[in-house]
């Protein structure tokens, strides 16, 4: 059949074309929007959206309408490089979104990531002082060879050792200098290049974790991940440094917009205190520093804000817990004894201690099934002593079949939340279990998400099929390094520019997600459940900072409408519909 003539296409087109006014194109769009609404109504941020307050609406347009006109304008101009996004309109925006409780983040991580800040306290620390393992580093090659190792320490005055630079051919290996001393003759550049170098040295690498006990019993697997975690844990945690760093670090987190955190420490770990040059044999001292720094903070913290928040500033400070982390790549006789350890700093700080992980890349270190009996006798051990401590575990990280098989795992040992579980939603029956039992997903979006190919990543697909999921920084890699920003702003901003689904209505329900899930105290599998139903309407902490949060939410939307209703309120919205919410509806 040859191509239609005029007469035929006008005849078509006017006869018998239907129009978009006919009843069946009508009575289809009504069947379309009926499957959008249906479909939205799964979306695990439904309930959050239905609940806007009519300024909560509006804030949300106008960030959508902000968002449609900063991606137009990154057409032309690279919106996604640090330098540039601090400088947008939806970066301020963010900034000072009231975030809720970071549930995932590991100290060792956030180290790097202040690894400016954690040098400087190093230099201005008395009695530090450094050692490599090797002799003669008066060349650049040696100075760069990984396989040398390093170490920093807190030492006595030993003015033999004070005389020798670490850097000259006649040093001897294992001597430990003063720090400043080896900073300042650094043969590159003095103290700035030493810094660069030291940076370097500390950049993460595979299972940096090892006490110097372990390495006593067994070569680790990577040399240069033994020096870099004698560098960097050898700084952190000297006691002076680590009070110090933690202060730091509770600030940064409340300048991010960050109530509550749940801090990842990952043991065994080498704590020294002040002067001493052994380290601590079990972690009682260490929570004993952890305790106090948070009630200082949390003192200082209420009195600043004893005046009244503003509209959009800092949210108030509600406080901090550790979840005991073990690498999982250590034989079955160190779990066990780190195990043991964990249920021995319960009983003395149980209300710090929040729950137990396993740290380490997935496939790298033991699969759950194949630490069954050791889980399982942690678990028993925890019924002997009383104590509750409850599994947060990372799973399905990967696409392997090690990452892919821990989910089943953790979901059967009864966890609570799921990190990383990338690989979640590619398991139907798996996605139905994990709503069924209130477990919350934990994401972390790399940086560079948003300049990159987001289409493999599992947020989207996780809250459209209805599974509870909060943002978090992770414990991955590839977050810390110079100019790699660790902040939960970071994550909330890439969110929002990666996917059109996800605007501001959705980022909020991520936020009060992380406090619905957070583990403000010790809580039994009944009455954790039961409280993550009742929500703001339960009677515990749990539903008194849900209030406090959507307190926080309001004021947050108040200021949005008040800075910006202006100039992208109704009728500013540009070339685009400016309807952020009902978009994410529709997706």
């Amino acid at each position: 059949m040859g191509p239609l003539t005029d007469e035929e296409y006008t005849s078509i087109l006017t006869t018998e074309l239907p129009s978009p006014s006919d009843p069946v194109i009508q009575k289809y769009l009504s069947s379309r929007a009926a499957l959008i609404n249906e479909e939205s109504k799964q979306r695990s941020d439904s309930s959050f959206r239905q609940a806007l307050s009519p300024i909560g609406k509006r804030a949300c347009d106008i960030v959508g309408r902000i968002r449609d006109e900063e991606q137009r304008q990154h057409v032309d101009v690279d919106i996604t490089t640090p330098d540039a996004m601090v400088k947008t309109k939806s970066w301020a925006v963010i900034k000072r979104l009231p975030k809720g409780a970071l549930l995932r983040a590991q100290y060792d991580a956030l180290a790097l990531a202040n690894i400016d800040h954690l040098i400087t306290l190093a230099l201005e620390t008395p009695g530090m002082c450094m050692s490599a393992s090797d002799g003669n580093l008066a060349t650049a090659e040696a100075r760069e060879d990984i396989t040398r190792s390093f170490q920093i320490r807190s030492r006595k005055n030993n003015p033999k050792s004070e005389q020798q630079s670490i850097w000259g051919a006649d040093y001897k290996g294992g001597t430990f200098v003063p720090l400043t001393k080896a900073a300042d003759e650094y043969p590159e550049g003095g103290r700035p290049g030493f810094i660069k170098w030291l940076k370097v040295r500390c950049s993460w690498s595979g299972d940096a974790t090892k006490s110097s006990q372990d390495e006593k019993a067994e070569k680790p697997p990577s040399a240069k991940g033994r020096a870099d975690s004698h560098l960097l844990r050898g700084m952190l945690y000297y006691e002076p440094i680590f009070r110090k760093f933690l202060r730091h670090l509770l600030r940064q987190l409340t300048e991010d917009g960050i109530s509550w955190t749940e801090l990842r420490l990952t043991f065994p770990l080498d704590y020294y205190r002040t002067g001493s040059e052994l380290p601590d044999p079990d972690s009682d001292h260490l929570f004993a520093a952890i305790g106090q720094e948070v009630a200082s903070y949390h003192r200082q913290a209420t009195t600043a804000s004893s005046t009244g928040p503003g509209p959009g500033q800092r949210p108030p400070f509600w406080g901090l817990r550790i979840i005991w982390s073990t690498i999982r790549s250590q034989d079955q006789r160190s779990i066990i004894e780190d195990a043991d350890s964990c249920i021995a700093a319960k009983l003395l700080w149980p209300d710090l201690v929040a729950g137990y992980d396993l740290a380490g890349a997935e496939n790298l270190g033991r699969s759950l099934t194949d630490m069954l009996p050791e889980l399982f006798w942690f678990r028993k051990q925890c019924s002997l002593e009383e104590v509750d401590i409850p599994f947060f575990l990372g799973a399905g990280g990967g696409s392997d079949a090690v990452s892919e098989g821990n989910l089943f795992d953790a979901l059967l040992l009864g966890t609570r939340r799921l990190g990383a579980a990338r690989s979640l939603y590619r398991h139907p029956r798996m996605v139905e279990a994990v709503k069924d039992k209130r477990i919350l997903a934990e994401n972390y979006l790399a940086p560079g998400t948003v300049g990159g190919d987001t289409s493999d990543h599992p947020l989207p697909a996780l809250i459209a099929q209805g599974v509870p999921c909060a943002l978090s920084l992770g414990d991955a890699e590839e977050y810390v390094g110079e100019g790699g920003p660790l902040e939960l702003t970071h994550q909330f901003w890439q969110a929002l520019h990666a996917w059109e689904s996800l605007d501001l209505a959705g980022l909020g329900s991520l936020a009060e997600n992380s406090v619905r899930w957070a583990a403000f105290g010790e809580q039994s599998a009944d009455s954790w459940i039961r409280d993550i139903r009742a929500a703001s309407v339960g009677s515990g902490v749990k539903a008194k900072r849900l209030k406090d949060w959507a307190v926080e939410w309001e004021r947050f939307c108040l200021w949005i409408v008040t800075e910006y209703g202006e100039t992208h309120g109704d009728g500013h919205d540009g070339d685009g519909d400016g309807d952020g919410g009902a978009t994410a509806s529709a997706e």
